[in-house]
């Protein structure tokens, strides 16, 4: 009989810098013949290693015998206190949820030591899949700021040294959740394998990717050959960079009902987002254009749509080349359904796609 054991370490107390082992309990899972048992063993806490023999049993009360598990830890101290450490510690001014295009502000001058205050920080993030934030200015300022553009989960964490290089005993963790408060939230994104900074700006630091949202009474010619008006870079019924935000409903500056585009990314990887409040009972196309390479070569391409703050749709990995056309998908109102564009290839995509009628 061949058994797999598993072991796991729970069960540890531990309060700031004044540590202290109460009890490891070793929780034991053995699969054998397709049949799942465990046992559990607790141990006193203690500097030497750990053994615990387990003896687990399946349903059928048949013993399921498998070798002792060792195990190997640390241990932190006899005593009642292991004294005073570094603590990092985070404070943000934006609090915990936020809106995309959100600045965050980060307070990590607060962390503290026994000589003092810290004198050395080091700031990381886990940022949703696409986004390419950095710490401004770097991530060993004690307070940066970071632009959370893209719709997700961001863990941040913080660790701080004091001035004889002790660092602190666990890092600082922080969660912000961006949800976008619009009823349509599109989001692009794009990755260029060409581009080893695609975080760097200036003038053609990356590819240059555009966004487009078009209402049903856009026009212009039939570039694609499809038999109707493609209506791409039409002015005013497609919100784009040079279009970023047209007036489709209500003359009134109060009514929230027309698209912004809130972010033209000319320099690499996005996002670009466009948000509408107050659609109108129509369907709307969403589009990607490649406008200029730069000479970074393909990109592939994230396009999501958020309705009310819930992703309904994403097409992931999508190659584009320069002057590419590529027709995502329709958004219907008020149903929020989403539903992509194909073509008898599969995603529709125009290559060397050009308005005659627009310049720039």
């Amino acid at each position: 009989m061949v058994a797999r054991l598993t072991v796991v370490i729970g069960s540890l107390l531990l309060t700031g810098c004044m540590g202290r082992v109460e009890l490891i309990q070793i929780t034991a899972a053995a699969v054998a013949d397709d049949v799942l048992a465990t046992d559990t063993h607790e141990a006193p806490p203690g500097p030497e290693d750990h053994e615990a023999d387990l003896v687990c049993a399946d349903a059928a009360e048949e013993v399921i015998s498998f070798d002792t598990a060792e195990l190997t830890g640390y241990y932190l101290a006899e005593t009642e206190s292991v004294g005073p450490c570094t603590v990092a510690t985070i404070e943000c001014a934006e609090g915990t949820e936020v809106i995309p295009q959100t600045t965050l502000h980060f307070f990590g001058d607060e962390s503290c030591s026994p000589q003092g205050g810290a004198a050395k920080w080091e700031w990381k993030v886990t940022q949703p899949a696409g986004s390419q934030s950095v710490f401004v200015p770097s991530a060993s300022f004690p307070n940066p700021t970071f632009e959370a553009n893209v719709a997700g989960i961001y863990t941040f964490s913080l660790n701080v040294w004091d001035e004889q290089g002790a660092p602190s005993s666990f890092p600082a963790g922080y969660v912000v959740t961006v949800i976008p408060d619009e009823a349509i939230h599109v989001e692009l994104l794009w990755h260029t394998p060409e581009d080893m900074d695609e975080s760097d700006t200036g003038p053609e630091a990356g590819s240059d990717l555009d966004l487009h949202f078009l209402h049903p009474w856009a026009s212009g010619p039939d570039v694609d050959g499809d038999g109707k008006p493609d209506g791409w870079f039409d002015i005013p019924f497609d919100a784009f960079w040079f279009n970023a935000h047209p007036n489709w409903g209500s003359y009134d500056p109060a009514i929230n009902d027309d698209p912004g585009l809130d972010r033209d990314d000319t320099e690499g990887a996005g996002p670009e987002n466009i948000n509408l409040d107050i659609p109108e009972h129509v369907t709307y196309r969403v589009g990607v254009h490649y406008w200029n390479d730069h000479g970074y070569g393909p990109s592939y391409v994230t396009v999501r749509v958020y309705i009310y703050g819930q992703l309904v749709f994403e097409e992931a990995g999508v190659k584009l080349v320069d002057a590419d056309m590529w027709e995502v998908c329709t958004i219907e109102w008020p149903s929020g359904q989403v539903h992509p564009v194909t073509s008898h290839t599969g995603s529709k995509i125009t290559p060397g796609y050009h308005n005659p009628y627009f310049s720039q």
